[in-house]
């Protein structure tokens, strides 16, 4: 923006312009500090009773005897810290400040604050299933007369009752982590709040395999073709077949 710009501006959209540049400082001023405490944090030792209000019972002790017993879980005393680093750019940003004064009630909410610490908690979203309600219509064409339909796309198929999404999270649970049905219909209903029959789920995986099998000759081809070939001799069985 060029001075003759501003010129040309009538009082109250300089007004206007003056505020919105003030919100933005601002808010630039607290990412300036929050990026400050982030920083300092990865630069602090590690704490102990020396440089921080931690009791000596908390810190490192020295290493014990080899024959005193059985080694305790965890890493070794001495081991670094490592702590998990923060993100650039969080998803949420919670601003925790006093809006009562405890000593006197006096109203805080428009005194401007100073950023005290930052903070970063990783955290899962609330993991509950949605409903989609898959509405095809037909249309009659005012021109040709003709009856028009338009198919689903995929994975909204109306021969579906369970999403793709779903769906790949019973293979997962049920072939990766090699879940038992019953406790695959537990996880899905504590999980994620879907109830599904152990025959649903079993339906599932047969549409799945069935998939997967058409992988099977193309993966088959690949690897007659490879120059070198992994394999190792572990048993599995097929069908109760070795």
């Amino acid at each position: 923006m060029t001075p003759d710009d501003l010129a040309q501006m009538s009082r109250e959209e300089l007004i206007q312009l003056i505020l919105a540049q003030f919100e933005q400082l601002a808010q630039l001023k607290a990412d300036y500090e929050a990026l400050r405490l982030k920083l300092e944090k990865g630069k602090k030792p590690p704490t102990n009773s020396s440089n921080s209000s931690q009791p000596p019972s908390r810190d490192h002790k020295r290493s014990l005897p080899s024959d005193r017993g059985k080694r305790k879980h965890g890493s070794p005393a001495g081991h670094p810290k490592h702590e998990r680093k923060f993100v650039a750019t969080p998803e949420h940003i919670v601003s925790v400040k006093a809006e009562t004064c405890l000593s006197c009630h006096t109203d805080l909410r428009f005194a401007e604050g100073v950023l005290r610490d930052v903070n970063q908690i990783t955290e899962l979203p609330p993991a509950k299933a949605e409903v989609i309600e898959v509405r095809q219509y037909e249309v009659i064409c005012p021109e040709c007369r003709r009856v028009q339909v338009e198919e689903p796309p995929a994975g909204l198929e109306l021969v579906r009752s369970f999403g793709a999404r779903l769906e790949a999270t019973v293979v997962y649970y049920r072939q990766e982590q090699h879940i038992r049905y019953e406790r695959t219909v537990k996880a899905l209903r504590d999980l994620h709040g879907v109830e599904i029959s152990q025959g649903g789920i079993d339906k599932i995986m047969q549409r799945a395999g069935k998939k997967a099998a058409q992988e099977i000759e193309p993966i088959q081809e690949r690897v007659r073709q490879s120059a070198v070939i992994h394999s190792d001799e572990t048993g599995s069985r097929v069908d109760a077949q070795n």
